[in-house]
């Protein structure tokens, strides 16, 4: 199948993201980066997938990203997850759509499940995919690119329906999204291979 989506995703700076996993102490930075990491892996491996464009001020990602096939990095603005968004979503869409809004926090995704997602949400001119949670939201995909206006944070989900998104199944490693150790204790051997390093080799306090 033609690869026809640009694929967005904002990565925030390791030393002050995913502070809900403080638990972790002084592994916390690695764990961040081994969790967007291993999205990023899947988003770049899915065959539904054109163009993956990483929106981040982390200086590790964004080496891993200028270095490596199939990334694009543009420069975080500083100004908040909703200037992030629209600095990638204006490079993703230099293209055309369709382009795809995901977080980088889904270290149990397999291409196969993006996939899955991508090519139900071609159908759609806005779609969404629910956090495990069912209140915030995971992916939000447009096939035209004046319906994309993202309301990612607390209540996404509803901000993103309320706007016409068509809800869409998906797999776990699409849904569960992890904020907190529980939801990485909950996904087990599903992790992927860097997350799953990181977490060898600490202990939870």
């Amino acid at each position: 199948m033609t690869r026809t989506w640009s694929v967005v995703v904002p990565v925030k700076d390791a030393t002050v993201g995913k502070s809900r996993l403080a638990a972790y102490a002084e592994a916390r930075p690695a764990l961040a980066r081994a969790l967007a990491l291993d999205t990023l892996d899947a988003v770049a491996a899915c065959a539904a997938v054109g163009r993956v464009v990483v929106v981040t001020s982390d200086a590790t990602v964004a080496s891993f990203a200028s270095r490596t096939d199939g990334y694009e990095v543009v420069v975080d603005p500083g100004r908040g997850l909703d200037a992030a968004l629209d600095a990638g979503v204006t490079t993703a869409a230099t293209t055309g759509p369709p382009v795809a809004i995901l977080t980088a926090d889904l270290p149990a995704l397999t291409p196969g499940e993006l996939e899955a997602a991508l090519r139900l949400a071609e159908e759609h001119p806005l779609s969404v995919v629910a956090d495990a949670d069912e209140t915030g939201t995971t992916l939000l995909a447009a096939t035209a690119l004046d319906a994309l206006a993202p309301r990612f944070g607390t209540g996404s989900l509803a901000a993103h329906l309320s706007q016409g998104a068509v809800l869409l199944p998906a797999a776990r490693g699409l849904r569960r999204d992890t904020d907190l150790p529980e939801h990485l204790a909950a996904l087990g051997s599903a992790l992927g291979p860097r997350t799953s390093q990181v977490l060898a080799g600490v202990t939870v306090r």
